[in-house]
């Protein structure tokens, strides 16, 4: 009898966590959670944390109409390689026409020292969301939260407020809610210069990366048209990249002219745009820079069609 009023309790509490979750699991449940409730894609934007919150499907489609799903999380969990590749192919719903933004920079195209000590490279960030998923279009997703999420009970349903507000749109856009304030962006930015300096000391480029970046480029290719894309940084980033990885922009305009895929390369923008931190564009400034994504899109696909 024992076991069984275990059992039934065990059972309610279960729903009663299931109905919350289902409930209050949303748009501002983390940075990752709504990617994996909507729909398969017909066209993808993919890259790091610059790319989540520095394009605007939304915005670049009053420029460019095209429905493209932001599938871009950060340096760490979505560097160029066989797991994210195989997590986009699960994002994809296989349409031809479509339109892929491939966002690139120095980070998501290297890998930690430590990672590279043998002859075979390891990577990290297939233990991690969204390489561990399974199911990518399920809503409520159920096994993200028991994977991948990482606060507490109280933040997801809302009793515990956070610092400043997020919202995950339907589009995969990150909206991070910060007040405009360039006291604060200027202190943020120098925090983030700090920790990309010891950052870059961990990391090297990885040829690893660069032919999975190749392999990604060749089978979107068969189904649409292929963008790489370098977003705006802040100068003090821009310097940081240069050093870390002086031939970067040498290499990467190789590649595409290789593939024969369009480059991108916004820096010019660097010092016109605002920046939360140095590394991640303010919402207004994401909006339009995506408005000026678009338009460029537009003005080399209208050569082809």
């Amino acid at each position: 009898m024992f076991l069984v009023k275990n059992m039934i309790w065990s059972a309610l509490l279960l729903l009663l966590v299931g109905g919350l979750v289902s409930y209050y699991a949303g748009p501002k449940t983390d940075y990752f959670y709504n990617r994996f409730t909507t729909q398969s894609s017909q066209s993808l934007i993919l890259g790091s944390s610059r790319a989540a919150q520095g394009i605007d499907p939304n915005s670049l489609k009053t420029e460019w109409p095209i429905d493209l799903y932001n599938f871009s999380f950060t340096y760490y969990n979505s560097p160029y390689g066989e797991c994210y590749l195989e997590a986009s192919r699960k994002k994809f719903n296989e349409k031809e026409g479509g339109t892929f933004i491939l966002e690139v920079n120095p980070f998501i195209l290297s890998n930690y020292k430590e990672n590279m000590t043998s002859e075979e490279e390891t990577f990290g960030e297939c233990e991690t969301a969204p390489s561990n998923m399974w199911l990518m279009n399920t809503n409520p997703n159920f096994e993200y939260i028991i994977r991948n999420y990482v606060e507490d009970f109280k933040s997801l349903i809302g009793i515990k407020p956070r610092p400043f507000a997020i919202y995950l749109h339907e589009s995969g856009w990150l909206e991070v809610d910060i007040p405009h304030d360039t006291v604060f962006f200027k202190e943020n930015t120098e925090e983030k210069v700090k920790n990309y300096n010891v950052l870059v000391k961990k990391m090297k480029p990885s040829t690893a990366r660069w032919k999975a970046l190749e392999k990604t480029i060749k089978f979107f290719s068969e189904y649409g048209e292929v963008h790489l894309v370098r977003i705006p940084v802040s100068p003090e980033m821009e310097e940081i990249e240069r050093k870390y990885y002086p031939n970067f922009e040498e290499e990467i305009r190789r590649l595409s002219s290789d593939l024969r895929v369009d480059y991108f390369s916004f820096f010019n923008l660097n010092d016109s745009l605002y920046f939360t931190d140095g590394n991640h564009l303010y919402r207004s400034s994401a909006q339009e820079f995506s408005k000026i994504l678009g338009r460029e899109i537009r003005e080399v696909s209208s050569k082809f069609n």
